[in-house]
């Protein structure tokens, strides 16, 4: 169960809508003459929303895209968990395209140019190295491009309308302050969120599905990062759901009480909240100004998972791997192997299941090898040992050959730390307590309020919206 800070929401060029439709029309042309058993599925309406169709190959291709996007490794399992969180996602964003088309919402060329160098940079991959992983994995560019330009363009449409009636004053920030140092004695907290509102009363047990659903995919393996980028209705779900660090006394309650029983690395069962319901991930935690540091608990690279207390699940008898090798002649010079040295900790921090595996080995200068399905009884018993303590879709650490450093990817079949796992790569040191500036609260403040009026205009467009959902 990971998590981590990797972006995938880019921005792409949109005219208005007429630009979202030609794209989505194309996608579908793309396939008009495509295998007949399959054409079908294309034409198919998955959902019409105000006399606009969302098409069966749209869903599925959207389906695909978050598969591969959040590290984890594609399944029909996965994908049928996936269908009604995502068509319903689907449906809100041609609400929030035709609302930016409404008030002339249009994005630049250089925005998307700098969004994709960001997450070049992010990822350590080109822009040819994502067009590619979406080739590899059967998924058209129009896909990826039809939900940048809903988001980038629903993000400048709250900027325009709501954000000039957000006011946060000199006092607002000064009783936050204050509550602070009041509990300046307080635990601080390094989190992350992914939040589920409850749009009304009947659509509860829709949020709760949704959440646990979630939470599902972050134990076999997804990105935390990523599943908050494409699920959350949270004000910091473009930044992977980062809340920064954190004291009891600002987050709600409920948030509060289970970041007390959280241990670095670990994510939260969902909590029910006053407006819906949260996931939390937990970084770091430090301890209030001028006491000494803590150690935290040791993480499963250190003590076996008590599957019993936690939930967690075993290593399964047959599990499906991947190899990840960066060549190192014998002899390489200081330099180079300082730099193998790197690339391998990058790799073994960042890797999350299989399905981008190639693009971020490439980037890295090594090389994925898929290995299949193997039976864990005809593996070495010391290799076995490591691969034990491998949470699903993770790696094992880097590991020296007679040719370079290798390491292996679990991409299924592999052990699922408990709701009270520590990741393998967390930092698990608690750190000394720093106050936040005004800025940080104000910013904060801003977020929160924005985000809450941004909930609130999508739910009044629903609630106008004529929506036929026929993919069931």
């Amino acid at each position: 169960m990971r998590f981590n800070r990797v972006t995938w929401f880019t921005l792409r060029n949109v005219a208005g809508l007429a630009c979202a439709v030609a794209v989505s029309l194309a996608s579908i042309l793309a396939h008009a003459s495509a295998d007949p058993a399959t054409r079908g599925q294309t034409m198919r309406a998955a959902a019409v929303v105000n006399d606009i169709v969302i098409s069966s190959y749209d869903l599925d291709q959207r389906v695909k895209l978050a598969m591969v996007t959040s590290g984890q490794q594609p399944s029909a399992d996965l994908a049928r968990r996936l269908h009604d969180q995502i068509l319903r996602q689907l449906v809100d964003e041609m609400l929030q395209m035709l609302e930016a088309q409404k008030y002339n919402v249009k994005v630049t060329p250089e925005d998307i140019d700098g969004a994709l160098k960001r997450i070049g940079q992010q990822n350590n991959i080109t822009s040819d190295q994502i067009n590619k992983m979406l080739d590899e994995n059967g998924i058209a560019k129009a896909t990826l491009q039809s939900q940048l330009q809903a988001d980038i363009a629903w993000q400048k449409l709250v900027q325009q309308r709501l954000a000039p009636r957000v006011a946060v004053s000199e006092q607002d920030v000064d009783e936050v302050l204050a509550r602070m140092a009041q509990t300046a004695s307080s635990t601080q907290y390094q989190a992350a969120e992914i939040f589920i509102a409850i749009e009304s009363p009947e659509k509860e047990a829709q949020a709760k599905e949704s959440v646990q659903n979630i939470r599902a995919q972050l134990q076999q393996g997804a990105s935390f990062a990523a599943m908050a980028r494409q699920f959350s209705k949270s004000s910091t779900a473009s930044g992977g759901g980062d809340l920064g660090w954190v004291t009891e006394g600002e987050v709600s309650p409920e948030v509060g009480k289970a970041l007390q029983s959280m241990r670095p690395g670990s994510v939260s069962d969902p909590i029910r909240a006053a407006s819906g319901y949260y996931l939390i991930g937990l970084r770091e935690k430090r301890t209030a100004a001028g006491s000494k540091p803590e150690a935290a608990p040791p993480t499963p690279a250190a003590a076996p998972v008590n599957n019993a207390a936690s939930d967690g699940k075993p290593m399964s008898s047959r599990i499906t791997m991947a190899s990840i090798q960066i060549p190192l002649v014998a002899g390489a010079s200081k330099e180079k192997q300082e730099k193998v040295r790197q690339s391998s900790i990058r790799l073994y921090q960042t890797v999350s299941g299989c399905g981008n595996l190639a693009a971020q080995a490439k980037a890295e200068g090594a090389t994925a090898v898929p290995l299949g399905e193997v039976n864990v009884k005809d593996l070495a018993a010391d290799f076995r040992k490591i691969l034990e303590k491998t949470p699903n879709g993770r790696s094992t650490p880097p590991l020296r050959s007679a040719a370079g450093v290798q390491m292996f990817v679990v991409c299924a079949g592999g052990m699922t730390p408990g709701r009270n796992s520590v990741a393998a790569n967390a930092d698990t040191t608690v750190k000394p307590f720093q106050m936040p500036t005004r800025d940080d609260i104000q910013q904060r403040l801003f977020g929160q309020e924005l985000s809450m009026m941004a909930r609130r205009y999508l739910r009044d467009l629903r609630r106008d919206a004529s929506i036929d959902i026929r993919d069931n």
